[in-house]
Order: C-alpha cells, then structure tokens, then sequence
C-alpha cells in the first residue's frame, strides 16, 4: 500500500475533514478521495462515513487509526535515521523559549537527549514579541510560550506543555509562613518583570492587583529574571513570579509564598508551524506528547 494513502487517512482521521488533508498534504482533494476510496477496497471495510454535513469514523476507522499512525512514525524516523546517514552528519533541532518557562524545558529534553543524543539541540531565548514571527517564518522549530501568546493561524499547532501558578517572593525571613494573602501589598513597593519581556505575565499581575483594587506601588521594572530576583533578595521590593520559575533560581536569599484565596494559575504550550519538515522535530514533538509534569 502506497504510504500516502496512509497518510490521507490518517489526516481525514485527525480532522474529519477532506478539505483539510488535501491541504496538509499539498494534494488534491480528489486525490485524497481516491486514495481512501482504494484502501478501504483493500481492507474490505469503509473506514469513514459521509454525509453532505458530516465525516465520521466507523469502528474499522477508528481500529486502524492507531496502526497508521504508528506507521508513519516509524517511516518518520526511519527517513531520519537514513537521512543523517546520507549526509555524514548528525541532525538538529532549535528551541526557543519565553524566559519565565526556562525550567520546564529541560523536563522535555531530558528524556529525548537520553534516546537521540547524536540530534544537537539549540536552545535560544527569544522575545516574547519576536516568537509569532519566528513560528510562522519557521525560524525556532519549538517554541514554548505561555498560552495566551499563541498566534491566531491556522498553521500553528501546539501541544500542552505545563501549567504553573505565581508566587509572590520576598526577602529571606520578611513574612512567616508559605503562604499569604494577596491584600497584603497594599502600599507595599513591588518589582516586577517588564511588560516589554513578558507582556503576558505583566498583565496578569496587573489584573490580580486590579481584583483587589489594589493600586501597585511598583519601584521598578527590570528587563530579566535574575535583577527581578536580585532586588527581592536585596529587599528592594516583593516580586509574583511563576512558582516553578521561583523555585529554581532559589538562593536562600529570598522566600516564596503561594498566594492564598485566589486562583492564579498560568498554562504554557509548546508550538510548531505544521509545515515543518524537520525529521528530528517529529521525533522530539512524539517524545513530548508522552511527558507527564507535575507542579
């Protein structure tokens, strides 16, 4: 069976559209119908049903389905493999990151580096202003952003990286306990991270502040985590940054406390242009899909 057919159903499959795989695979649409209309000649089975409204799988579709995928993974990496063997080099694969989701990266890659360590992977921070840009333009094959940055296209996907909550961080020993309520920063001075570094996060603070009616006393806006983090220890200021980020820049300087009485969680993804061809990002993309985090 030609691997295109199976291609075909796997991207009717996925979308429940004929239209759509035509377009993901750069073929006709009646190229696609064809190539279904022979496989299930060949399995003796309809895989879909169509109405004029509707495309559905039947019990056999939804059987193959994980079979076929399967198998163009296998091919997937299969090309890869041969590919670098062909060219007498090794593959490479490029991430970017918004700064405030440094940590979680590493849990990504700590698993595929152990299965592909001859794939040489970059890791450059990116502006949160240039990362639309760089998924459309295929410049960054990964970006892990928060959510909310997540460009409006069609030819952006993205799988769920974490979720996180903020902390407010201060001085070492300035307030007891783990955990405070968020009213108590009133007429309090704040440091934060610039609007211009993470827009996202910035307004999110902003609008916790807002829930509260709370008019932020804020000192300064710094451009990077580490003066962030410098000012708390130094007692400049208090600072909410995402828990898990607070975490692993502790330096017994400064302290965190989980914010009591409201829900502050924040989502990150990890996105791809869908018109990536990169054998080793398909690889480290089905790696991903099997990482469990936990808070």
């Amino acid at each position: 069976m030609d691997i295109n057919i199976i291609k075909y159903f796997v991207s009717v499959a996925q979308t429940l559209n004929f239209s759509e795989a035509a377009r993901q695979n750069f073929v006709s649409q009646s190229t696609v119908s064809r190539g279904i209309i022979e496989m299930e000649k060949e399995f003796g089975a309809n895989l879909f049903t169509r109405t004029k409204r509707n495309v559905m799988l039947t019990a056999e579709g939804k059987a193959l389905l994980p079979y076929a995928m399967e198998i163009i993974d296998n091919l997937n990496s299969a090309t890869f493999i041969i590919d670098k063997l062909q060219r007498g080099i090794d593959g490479k694969i490029t991430i970017g990151y918004d700064e405030t989701c440094g940590p979680i990266i590493s849990r990504y890659l700590s698993e595929f580096v152990k299965k592909y360590p001859d794939i040489t992977v970059d890791i450059r921070k990116i502006e949160p202003s240039e990362e639309i840009l760089a998924l459309e333009n295929n410049e960054y094959d990964i970006v892990f952003m928060l959510r909310d940055m997540m460009p409006d296209s069609i030819d952006v996907e993205h799988l769920d990286a974490f979720d996180d909550s903020m902390s407010i961080i201060c001085r070492k020993g300035l307030i007891p306990g783990g955990g405070i309520d968020f009213d108590c920063l009133h007429n309090t001075g704040v440091v934060l991270l610039s609007e211009g570094e993470s827009p996202i996060l910035y307004m999110e603070i902003l609008d916790l502040f807002r829930t509260y009616n709370i008019i932020p006393k804020i000192v300064n806006r710094y451009d990077n985590i580490r003066s962030v983090i410098t000012a708390v220890s130094a007692g400049i200021g208090f600072s909410i940054l995402p828990t898990t980020l607070c975490r692993s820049m502790q330096n017994g300087q400064f302290d965190i406390h989980r914010i009591n009485g409201i829900d502050t969680t924040i989502s990150y993804i990890m996105a791809w242009n869908r018109t990536m061809r990169n054998p080793g990002t398909q690889l480290f993309i089905k790696e991903a899909s099997n990482v469990k985090i936990e808070k």
